[in-house]
């Protein structure tokens, strides 16, 4: 897929870029921001190839899943939305990457909103193609039932499409709210009782599509 050849060139880019500016980090950088931004842990800066090899690790992956996955066939039927999928994590992965780059070098930056608003849109996008995806072990919501029945799989994925496009709107919002318990009630608790909505939603679906059949 021309995409995923895309993806690859870029985390090669991104490799060759992490070597060159190697030398110029200092010996400590950030590992990680807490939901204010703050940097609230921070390493060594070898910690840079690790974050700047996840991409590749991750990309081989899941150009693995599709070959090993019982179900391989259903990958040409959901091709553009897994691709469309790999494509926005490992991008986001990358752009995360050298976002701790810039960062260690002196650049001011609001890692918090870089952060939520991209994890934002990834959801949202995603969600749009949700109905697409067809039943796998490896892509999608996969809880028994949707694993199960097709059926199932299909109607759970088509209300999980919604659902990723509300938290995808509501971690965008959160960039945007001054206060650090909001943020954590709307990103988290929306996620959470999305996760929980959706796992009880496949099962009586399914025990509705079942009833009467065993």
């Amino acid at each position: 897929m021309k995409t995923n050849k895309f993806i690859l060139e870029l985390i090669i880019i991104s490799i060759i870029g992490t070597i060159f500016v190697y030398g110029y980090l200092p010996d400590t950088i950030p590992l990680h921001w807490n939901i204010q931004g703050e940097i609230d842990r921070v390493g060594g800066k070898s910690n840079v190839f690790i974050t700047g090899l996840l991409p590749l690790v991750l990309y081989m992956l899941m150009m693995l899943f599709p070959k090993i996955d019982p179900k391989k066939k259903s990958y040409e039927k959901h091709k553009k939305a897994y691709s469309i999928t790999v494509g926005l994590i490992l991008v986001f992965l990358i752009v995360i990457h050298w976002v701790t780059i810039l960062v260690s070098l002196g650049l001011k930056l609001d890692v918090s909103t870089v952060v939520s608003i991209g994890i934002g849109v990834m959801f949202i996008v995603i969600g749009n193609f949700m109905s697409q995806i067809r039943q796998n072990y490896f892509f999608g919501i996969r809880t028994p039932w949707t694993l199960a029945n097709e059926n199932v799989w299909k109607k759970t994925h088509r209300v999980g499409g919604y659902g990723f496009i509300a938290i995808g709107a509501a971690f965008i919002l959160s960039a945007f709210l001054k206060s650090s318990m909001l943020k954590f009630i709307i990103i988290v608790g929306g996620t959470i009782g999305f996760t929980i909505y959706i796992f009880v939603y496949s099962y009586f679906v399914f025990k509705k599509e079942t009833e009467g059949k065993e």
